[in-house]
């Protein structure tokens, strides 16, 4: 971008500083992500003018290849950002690229138009010095308590995976980032014991109501990467960042736990601890509540004991149950049936130590669903697919960890998911909303399904935002619910824009589906034609009414939109 010094540019009420990096409407501050913040920059410097989607990808993204899929999530965000749902600012040009429609006004300024919190939202801070009274110990302090194996994980930099963002704004609230713990104990079989500490660490921590938790999913996968803690902050969204590193002995455990601000690298704080296994809760607990006192301002006594973890009549029945958890994590193409039995068969040795164990009953109910829901052929367990005593089995074991526990949101979530499939979707939202009232920062996409098939398509749309900021590194399916949400409100722009994103990402025909109707209403009747085409090449038994009966659309004007989007794509009835 150009002699961007000072420029301030005033569109529809709003003011763009390009250089402090800032939007505004009247006094109130736009929350954007940075790169959402570069590419209403690249068309509103352009205003007036097509600019294709190859010259934002390489303005905003120069030297890296990104999908189509994150250009439509930026744009998504803007428009969102301006209040543009109807694409008067914005407008989309298809297969071309964007136009920023607006008037557009431009001048020079001798001064930021920005306010303190717009500044730290920016990413830019306070100097170390000034991070938090009393705090005077750095990072390159802090890297000699951790280790050489810990700083690994710190310096550097890389890229991966299909969808990487490269800085999300931060919150009003403290928000904070549970980092893989790493392994010191040399033994890599000993991963799932570090991982689960994480994991149960983030799981206690997002019990909070004023902590803002980055989902597991997105954390770990900075697992082993070289990644300075800046830029951590930065993709992850995440003001603050806990790391740490275990060595476990046959009776003992020895666990070092750091907390660190991600924008300056100073350290808040920092602890080892050296107890028996049977004090490991007890270490957790303690943890736990350094860091919320540490980062909260107004404590609740009802929340720190929610979050403080239950006594375990056996510790074996912990260590059975995160060795499951990591094989859950981890299933392999090919190897559904054989790490679902696997890990079932860990499940129910943490039951046999202890039969309340609420967790372990939860996983247990996890793998007859999945064993359920997705096929294994080749493998003993592949009977179990679609097998109505077997998603009968998993409700069962769903209830009974959920009546253990009615507090463990993962329990809740697997049952409204079984609830779903057992056609109770009442039933399977209230259990995903009790979930979110135990755990406020937990998120699962599934849920923003369930709201959009039961006719609530504008809170799915503002769900799933959610679970975009706490999940950065969120599924392709995330996207698809997101786009089929704005199909129901009959933003078939943003629809077609986020669809065609992650179409060839999903190993099904779902998106080709939607994009048959899209494109239907959006008047576009080749590319209507010749998705139906692919749909019915993939599936040649593909009919309408088959199609609503397996998508379960709750309410009538829903599945008439669909069905008339479809007919007019030419599909069969």
């Amino acid at each position: 971008m150009d002699d961007v010094a000072y420029r301030v540019f005033r569109f529809e009420g709003f003011t763009l500083d390009v250089l402090h990096r800032v939007v505004r409407h009247g006094e109130r501050d736009i929350e954007l992500r940075p790169k959402s913040f570069d590419v209403l920059c690249c068309l509103v410097e352009r205003a007036g003018q097509l600019v294709t989607k190859e010259e934002i990808l390489e303005t905003v993204w120069p030297n890296v290849v990104v999908g189509d899929e994150s250009l439509a999530r930026c744009v998504s965000d803007v428009r969102q950002a301006l209040g543009d749902s109807q694409q008067k600012i914005i407008k989309t040009l298809p297969r071309r690229g964007y136009l920023f429609a607006a008037p557009v006004s431009k001048a020079a300024t001798d001064g930021p138009i920005l306010s303190a919190g717009a500044l730290e939202g920016s990413g830019t801070s306070r100097p170390a010095s000034q991070a938090r009274p009393g705090v005077p110990r750095t990072w390159s302090a802090w890297r000699n308590v951790t280790g050489a194996a810990l700083l690994l994980l710190l310096i550097g930099a890389s890229t991966w995976f299909w969808f990487r963002p490269s800085g999300i704004p931060l919150p009003d609230r403290p928000s904070i980032a549970v980092l893989p713990f790493v392994n010191m104990s040399g033994e890599a079989q000993q991963d799932y014991f570090s991982d689960g500490i994480s994991e149960d660490l983030a799981t206690s921590l997002s019990k909070f109501t004023d902590l803002l938790v980055i989902a597991r999913d997105s954390a770990f996968k900075f697992k082993g990467k070289h990644v300075p803690p800046k830029q951590l902050g930065q993709e992850l969204g995440a003001r603050y960042l806990l790391l740490g590193s275990t060595r476990r002995d046959p009776e003992r455990i020895r666990l070092t736990a750091q907390l660190v601000d991600a924008a300056s690298g100073a350290q808040l704080w920092s602890e080892r601890y050296d107890a028996g296994l049977s004090g490991l809760f007890a270490v957790q607990d303690e943890i736990v509540q350094k860091i919320v006192v540490t980062l909260v301002a107004q404590l609740s006594r009802s929340e720190l004991d929610r979050a403080l973890r239950k006594p375990l009549a056996d510790l074996a029945a912990h260590d059975y149950y995160l060795r499951g958890n990591a094989l859950m994590y981890d299933i392999l193409p090919g190897k559904h049936g054989e790490t679902i039995a696997s890990a079932r068969a860990l499940y129910e040795q943490a039951v046999a130590a202890d039969p309340r164990y609420a967790p372990a009953i939860q996983g247990l109910a996890l793998t007859y669903f999945r064993s359920w829901v997705h096929p294994s052929p080749g493998h003993p367990i592949g009977g179990e697919f679609q097998q109505q005593a077997v998603l009968d089995r998993a409700e069962s074991l769903a209830r009974k960890a959920v009546a253990l526990d009615n507090t463990l949101a993962k329990a809740r979530a697997t049952l409204g998911w079984i609830l779903y499939w057992q056609e109770r979707p009442l039933e399977a939202m209230s259990q995903f909303e009790r979930a979110f009232e135990f755990n406020p920062n937990f998120v699962d996409a599934r849920f923003g399904g369930l709201l959009v098939h039961n006719g609530r398509a504008p809170e799915a749309i503002d769900y799933l935002e959610r679970v975009m900021r706490l999940e950065p590194f969120y599924s392709p399916i995330c996207t698809y619910y997101l786009g089929m949400a704005h199909f129901f409100v009959g933003r078939y722009e943003e629809a077609n824009e986020l669809i065609r994103s992650v179409s060839a990402r999903m190993p099904d025909h779902r998106p080709k589906v939607l994009l048959a109707a899209i494109a239907a209403y959006l008047g576009h009747g080749e590319q209507a034609h010749e998705a139906a085409a692919e749909v019915l090449r993939v599936d040649p038994q593909f009919t309408i009414a088959q199609w609503l009966k397996f998508l379960r659309i709750s309410k009538e004007h829903d599945a008439q939109r669909l069905a008339n989007g479809l007919r007019k794509a030419g599909l069969p009835e």
